[in-house]
């Protein structure tokens, strides 16, 4: 079962950076590219923050005051 699970595994990293890379060619016409690593992408960190905490800490980085 583990090697079922490995080349799952697999398959999801090499059609994430066939995207990845199909899409950085894309943007190149356009003078664009992509904001994030594929690092990031593939090492995607979850954010376990509330909503009301992402808005208190958007409105503190922004200097907002309610």
């Amino acid at each position: 079962m583990r090697y079922v699970e490995a080349r799952l595994e697999e398959e999801d990293r090499e059609e994430a950076y066939r995207i990845y890379v199909t899409r950085s060619l894309q943007l190149i016409p356009q003078s664009g590219y992509i904001q994030e690593t594929y690092y990031d992408i593939t090492h995607n960190k979850i954010d376990t923050r509330t909503g009301d905490d992402i808005v208190l800490d958007i409105m503190q980085r922004a200097g907002l005051k309610v």
